[in-house]
């Protein structure tokens, strides 16, 4: 505007484009600041400030080139005077939305960085609940298999020890009431099996005593079992039929007979493990087996975040190491005989 002739200001259309210019201007710095108001930060109060200044600007220029309420000055000091006012009043209202911008971007960069750490934190939690959900789904198995095995235990190992039981009856008679209390042992136990994850290895090795003697009295010399175990370890902890599912698995899987007896030796090693050792003689016809006996010992193992139990396979002898729980460091209430 200040470019444009000064006969042009004066003259009517001028006038009349001159008011509707400066009269849109300030209208939008009107609805700016109005906007801007309802912000509580810094952003709308630089942006209100701007907007007054651009408001107050604009009304100067409009009533300097329409001449109301006083005519165009032609002096070329006024006119210099009112060309540095409108400068520094541009200057101001840059500066002034240029903060705004600034403190903008910021805000929204602040606002951009909170989401992404929210959706992270948000993805962090759905794999966590994922993992969690997996872990019980696989503690759930462990428990439906270890079930499963003491379920095919009783059936199973009742239907041997009962033919075991009938041949000693009239045969002899006192070792049959022996076998029978021992049989009675076994049961009573692998019963309050089910209400404890944890057992002492005293009650335990008491368990597999009997449990022994049962199949020494189905399998005679073919079998021996011997026991070596440090007593500062009988109040340590171990799961639940651990023992009975490798005697188990080294009977079923290896030949038996009296000329080629089975070997097993349980006994401690430092530090705190409890070694099951037999002899490799396996079987030459294949043994059905559904491979759950071990793999449910490792994964109890798993779920109690405890060392994982060694196997080994050399020099024909099978050796399972598993690790004992300290019941200091694991204060979990086991079963008792």
């Amino acid at each position: 505007m200040m470019l444009l002739e000064e006969h042009w200001h004066m003259s009517p259309p001028g006038r009349f484009m001159t008011i509707i210019y400066f009269g849109l201007l300030m209208s939008t710095s009107l609805v700016g600041a109005w906007i801007a108001s309802r912000r509580r930060d810094a952003v709308g109060g630089l942006f209100v400030f701007g907007s007054v200044l651009l408001l107050v600007n604009e009304g100067n220029n409009l009533f300097y080139y329409t001449g109301y309420p006083l005519p165009l000055s032609t002096d070329p000091a006024d006119v210099q005077v009112h060309i540095r006012m409108l400068g520094a009043s541009r200057i101001l209202q840059l500066l002034c939305f240029s903060l705004c911008l600034v403190f903008r971007q910021r805000q929204l960069a602040v606002a951009e960085a909170v989401e992404q750490t929210r959706r992270a934190e948000q993805l962090i939690q759905q794999r966590l609940e994922t993992e969690l959900a997996v872990r019980r789904l696989e503690q759930e198995k462990t428990d439906v298999q270890l079930r499963a095995l003491q379920a095919q235990v009783n059936p199973h190992f009742l239907f041997n020890s009962l033919n075991s039981l009938s041949s000693l009856i009239d045969e002899q008679p006192q070792r049959a009431s022996q076998f029978v209390d021992q049989l009675s042992q076994v049961y009573r136990y692998l019963l309050k099996a089910n209400e404890q994850s944890l057992t002492t290895l005293e009650s335990e090795l008491g368990f597999i005593q009997s449990y022994a003697h049962l199949l020494k009295t189905r399998y005679g010399a073919g079998l021996t079992v011997a026991v070596q175990i440090d007593p500062v370890y009988s109040s340590w902890l171990l799961p639940s039929l651990t023992l009975q599912l490798l005697v188990e698995n080294a009977v079923k899987h290896n030949v038996i007979l009296v000329t080629k007896p089975l070997q097993i030796d349980i006994f401690t090693d430092e530090p705190g493990y409890l070694v099951l050792k037999n002899n490799l003689q396996r079987k030459r016809t294949s043994v059905l087996s559904n491979g759950v006996g071990l793999s449910t010992i490792l994964a109890q193992y798993q779920k109690l975040n405890q060392p994982t139990p060694e196997v080994s396979d050399a020099e024909n002898t099978f050796t399972v190491r598993i690790p004992l729980i300290n019941p200091i460091t694991e204060p979990v209430q086991p079963v008792r005989p």
